[in-house]
């Protein structure tokens, strides 16, 4: 009778060790994956030319309508420079026309519309006053 239970406890631990060698690599991968921020995202520029992100009417209009887009992170708006910046999920179906659209949908022309999709971070750089 000693004997199944000597065996019934080392069955039991090698069923634990493996158990407990699963969880760990499980852990280790999903921390490996939560340490680089750039996988699965699209990071997008939206530019309004002739510096017109600063008009009282239209300005208001498309920043609300970006806000408005689902799963958008990091949005950040420079009216100033007139630029908008914000995240999606690479597997978002916001694309580059449906995004000018909805800059011309607000009112600006077309041309002054830019769209700038990356999957790598976008530099900024200011314009200089």
């Amino acid at each position: 009778m000693s004997k199944s239970i000597i065996k019934n406890k080392n069955v039991l631990s090698i069923i634990a060790s493996i158990v407990f060698f699963f969880i760990l690599s499980t852990a280790s991968q999903a921390q490996s994956n939560s340490n680089n921020p750039t996988i699965d995202k699209k990071y997008v520029r939206v530019d309004i030319g002739h510096g017109a992100m600063h008009c009282p009417f239209l300005s208001p209009k498309l920043e609300a309508k970006l806000r408005e887009i689902k799963n958008i992170e990091n949005f950040f708006i420079d009216k100033r420079n007139s630029y908008a910046t914000f995240n999606l999920p690479s597997d978002t179906e916001m694309t580059s026309e449906s995004l000018k659209k909805i800059g011309t949908d607000v009112g600006y022309p077309a041309d002054d519309v830019v769209i700038t999709i990356n999957s790598k971070p976008i530099k900024v750089i200011a314009k200089q006053p």
